[in-house]
């Protein structure tokens, strides 16, 4: 996400530099399934303080939805790492080494999966047409 807030800045300023008339109205707007509320408020119904922050349950079922042909099975262990601060990629293997941040992905189903698609679609449909027309 950071990278891409850095590619609209930089569009912008190529944009002023060229002096295009009306460039001073291209706006870009970053959107994305995991920022809706509704996918947001559906990850608390399903999976309360479970969700966790990365290799979430939500991420699992959507991706299980999409492409069932590769849903696995992996062993997790019964306990889940949270609340390390991350300041490298081996710090944050090192903290936590089975991706799991807070989360448990053995929760996710297809079905979840279907219901963030259609939550996701809708709402960002919508937040395109909005923005599309602002």
């Amino acid at each position: 996400m950071a990278t891409l807030k850095a590619a609209f800045s930089e569009t912008y300023e190529v944009l002023t530099d060229l002096n295009l008339p009306s460039s001073d109205r291209v706006q870009c707007c970053l959107a994305n399934w995991f920022m809706c509320g509704s996918v947001y408020q559906l990850a608390k119904e399903l999976y309360g303080n479970q969700e966790g922050s990365h290799a979430t349950p939500s991420e699992v079922a959507l991706t299980q939805y999409v492409y069932p042909e590769a849903i696995k099975q992996a062993p997790l262990s019964e306990e889940v790492a949270s609340g390390h601060s991350i300041y490298s990629a081996i710090d944050f293997r090192r903290s936590y080494p089975d991706g799991r941040m807070g989360s448990n992905p053995a929760l996710a189903t297809p079905e979840h999966g279907r219901q963030f698609y259609e939550a996701a679609v809708k709402e960002l449909s919508n937040r395109y047409l909005e923005f599309a027309n602002s």
